[in-house]
């Protein structure tokens, strides 16, 4: 039988915020660096997609690429007025997606086509 004092369990000794955050060497922490891995790794792009950017760059990570495609919408006024999730392709955009239209989340799917696996 328990007796009705209460137990308390031993508290673990702990350093000051500080002192463990200046302690912490851990790579995870802090500012990430930039890197060639992941979503910043530079891909090979298509010729049609290298001819859409127009810009002579053979390689992109994909992030840019989505924001010039993006770009590209707004400037040319791209989105449904009714919807601008939707977009409706001008000839540019139909020659390199080869649709009519498209709604806008569908727009990494759209360039996966477009980027060429390295080896």
């Amino acid at each position: 039988m328990l007796s009705s004092g209460s137990i308390k369990p031993a508290q673990k000794e702990r350093k000051p915020k500080k002192e463990r955050e200046a302690s912490d060497e851990s790579p995870r922490k802090g500012k990430r660096q930039k890197g060639s891995t992941g979503f910043l790794a530079p891909l090979q792009l298509s010729d049609a997609l290298m001819k859409f950017i127009g810009t002579g760059e053979t390689e992109l990570p994909r992030s840019d690429v989505v924001k010039r495609i993006w770009d590209y919408i707004k400037e040319n006024n791209l989105q449904d007025p009714a919807d601008k999730r939707n977009i409706i392709c001008d000839e540019k955009l139909k020659e390199l997606f080869e649709v009519d239209y498209f709604t806008g989340f569908t727009v990494s799917k759209l360039l996966t086509a477009h980027f060429i696996k390295m080896k």
